[in-house]
C-alpha cells in the first residue's frame, strides 16, 4: 500500500502531460552517426607518405605522417622509415585496402629497395592503418608482414623469403649460363651480335608483387634480362627468362619496375663515363623512344633514376657530366610521361 502511494503521483503527472508510462521509459531514438573521413582521402595521404620515403625525406618530416603509436612501431620492428646504408628505395605499390570501423582504413603496401653496392634487392610488405581524427589523417599503426630478397651468388640468383613468423626459405631461381651467349642490341645492325661474358650480375630488382625479377650482367657489354615465375614463392623449373637488351660498352647499375610491372627503368653506366636511363617493356624486347638521349646527351649529362611517380610517370635527376657545364634549363628534376614522352621540370623539396 505504501509502495502504491509512492508511484501514484507519477501516473497522475504523466496523465496530465498527455503521455503514458511506456513513452516515458522508452529511450529516445539515436540519429545514425556517419563514420568520419573516407578511404580515397586516406589513400592520398598514404601515397604522399610512401613517395616521401622514396624521395629520401628526412626522418623528422616522415614522422609528421605518423602518430606516436606508429612511430613506436617503426622503432620496434624490422621496418625502416628510410633506406639504410647503401640501399635505395626504388618503388612502392599498394597491394590491398579496406575500410575499418571508426574512421580507420587498412592498407597493405610493399616498399622496394635495391643496393647500389652489390647485386641484391628486397621487398618489404607492410600493413598500415590510417586513422581520421581531429580533421586529419595520420598513420596510426605499422606492422611487418614479410620480407623477400634476391641476391647474386656467383652466377646464381638466390631468392629468399622471410615471413612475419621469421620462417625462412630459399630458392635458386636462375643461373647465368642459361642466358644467351651472344646478343644483338635493340636497334643494332642485323646479323652483328656481341659475346656476353655471363660471369656475374651488376644489378637486380624484385617484381613489385614478388612474381619475378630483373637483372643486369657484368662484362665488357652488359645485358638486361627479366625473369617471371608468377607465384609468391618461385619454383625454379617454372622460371621464364626474357632477354631484353645489350649495352655496347655499358652496364646496368640500377633497375626499377613501374608499379604495374609493365615497364622497367634501367640506369646504365655508359662508355662516356656518364649515366643514362632507358625504359623497356617487361614482356618483350621493346625499348620506349622517350628521346632522353637527344634531350640530355650522354656526352654532357648524367641522367639518374629518381623514382616512379605513378604507373605511367617516371622521375629523373639530370646533372652535368664530368668536366661539363650543363645548361641550367636542363639540369634538375624531370617528370616523364612514358606514354607520350612529354617532359616537365619539377621541384622536389
Amino acid at each position: 500500500m505504501i509502495a502504491g502511494l509512492k508511484i501514484l503521483p507519477l501516473f497522475l503527472i504523466l496523465s496530465f502531460q498527455g503521455c503514458n508510462l511506456w513513452d516515458y521509459l522508452q529511450p529516445p531514438n539515436r540519429e545514425p552517426v556517419t563514420p568520419p573521413g573516407n578511404r580515397s582521402e586516406a589513400r592520398e595521404l598514404l601515397s604522399s607518405y610512401l613517395t616521401a620515403r622514396l624521395s629520401g625525406e628526412n626522418t623528422e618530416n616522415l614522422r609528421d605522417y605518423l602518430t606516436d603509436e606508429a612511430w613506436n612501431d617503426y622503432q620496434s620492428t624490422r621496418l625502416s622509415l628510410r633506406s639504410e646504408n647503401e640501399e635505395q628505395f626504388v618503388g612502392y605499390k599498394i597491394l590491398d585496402e579496406t575500410d575499418l570501423a571508426g574512421g580507420r582504413y587498412a592498407f597493405t603496401t610493399v616498399m622496394q629497395a635495391v643496393s647500389r653496392a652489390r647485386p641484391q634487392a628486397k621487398n618489404t610488405t607492410e600493413d598500415l592503418i590510417i586513422s581520421f581524427r581531429n580533421d586529419e589523417y595520420r598513420i596510426s599503426s605499422a606492422r611487418l608482414l614479410g620480407v623477400t630478397k634476391i641476391r647474386a651468388e656467383g652466377t646464381d640468383l638466390i631468392w629468399e623469403g622471410v615471413g612475419a613468423d621469421n620462417r625462412e626459405s630459399a630458392v635458386k631461381v636462375f643461373n647465368l649460363q642459361d642466358f644467351p651467349a651472344q646478343m644483338r642490341p635493340i636497334g643494332g645492325e642485323e646479323g652483328i651480335e656481341f659475346i656476353l661474358e655471363r660471369s656475374g650480375y651488376s644489378a637486380v630488382v624484385l617484381h613489385p608483387e614478388g612474381e619475378g625479377a630483373a637483372f643486369g650482367t657484368t662484362g665488357t657489354h652488359g645485358a638486361l634480362g627479366v625473369l617471371t615465375w608468377g607465384e609468391k614463392i618461385p619454383a625454379s623449373e617454372k622460371v621464364k627468362l626474357t632477354p631484353l637488351d645489350l649495352f655496347y660498352g655499358g652496364r646496368v647499375q640500377l633497375l626499377s619496375f613501374s608499379p604495374d610491372a609493365q615497364y622497367i627503368a634501367v640506369e646504365i653506366a655508359t662508355a662516356a663515363g656518364t649515366d643514362r636511363v632507358e625504359v623497356y617493356r617487361t614482356d618483350q624486347r621493346n625499348k620506349l623512344n622517350l628521346q632522353l638521349n637527344e634531350a640530355f646527351p650522354a656526352e654532357q649529362y648524367n641522367t639518374a633514376f629518381h623514382h616512379w611517380d605513378a604507373a605511367r610517370h617516371l622521375v629523373l635527376r639530370v646533372t652535368s657530366g664530368p668536366g661539363q657545364t650543363g645548361d641550367a634549363e636542363k639540369v634538375g628534376i624531370w617528370r616523364i610521361n612514358i606514354q607520350t614522352g612529354e617532359r616537365e621540370k619539377v621541384i622536389i623539396e
